[in-house]
């Protein structure tokens, strides 16, 4: 399950700091609730995990009550399924059984970490508590099985770079993401600009 979010992130993003120290690095930080509604609108979000019991369309559909703690958050999730066939063995015999929609509510809790190197940001997410319908549900088992305690990778694409006339020069600003943090109630990005100038061919 990949996502790109990040670019609608800045664009959301209020809070805008500098921090010109040795590391000159640019400091955005996301309230929870603007977050919230950037992941709201980037919904439903389909899961692409290959599973050799479950075939069909799964998607988060609705994600509610997002909380932010320490490099970690909280969120209830509604999973929908469409067209859902659970593949089983009776008698030696694969059977495809036809269950059609499906949907899921949970709790979940998720950890977060970033690799700069790659660019990617890794969550953890582990179900927390599951509705009775879920519990004693095969299908509900199976999806959320999809992603529970599985590190999820979020590539995030390399960022626009700032492109402006000065004069007779081009001046140019790459960013590039240095750091990912969780604070409670703020998502908080550190970015490395890098700046050059090219000289522009009169016309």
């Amino acid at each position: 399950m990949k996502r790109n979010i990040l670019p609608l992130l800045l664009i959301l993003s209020f809070t805008v700091h500098s921090a010109f120290a040795n590391t000159q690095t640019v400091t955005l930080n996301l309230p929870e609730a603007v977050l919230a509604d950037a992941i709201q609108k980037s919904l439903p979000i389909e899961i692409n995990e290959v599973s050799e019991a479950l075939a069909g369309t799964i998607a988060v559909a609705k994600i509610d009550n997002l909380n932010l703690s320490d490099q970690s958050l909280a969120a209830s999730i509604t999973m929908s399924g469409r067209d859902v066939q659970v593949n089983t063995d009776i008698g030696g015999h694969q059977i495809k059984l036809n269950v059609g929609n499906v949907d899921l509510n949970f709790d979940v809790n998720a950890a977060l970490r970033y690799d700069k190197a790659s660019q990617t940001l890794f969550v953890l997410p582990k179900v927390a508590d599951q509705d009775a319908k879920v519990k004693n549900n095969e299908v509900g088992n199976l999806i959320i099985a999809l992603f529970n305690g599985k590190e999820i990778p979020i590539t995030i694409d390399k960022l626009q770079p700032f492109i402006t006339d000065i004069g007779s020069k081009k001046l140019m600003i790459s960013m590039q993401v240095a750091d990912v943090i969780v604070t409670p109630d703020t998502l908080v990005i550190h970015i490395i600009p890098e700046t050059s100038v090219q000289n522009q061919e009169k016309k």
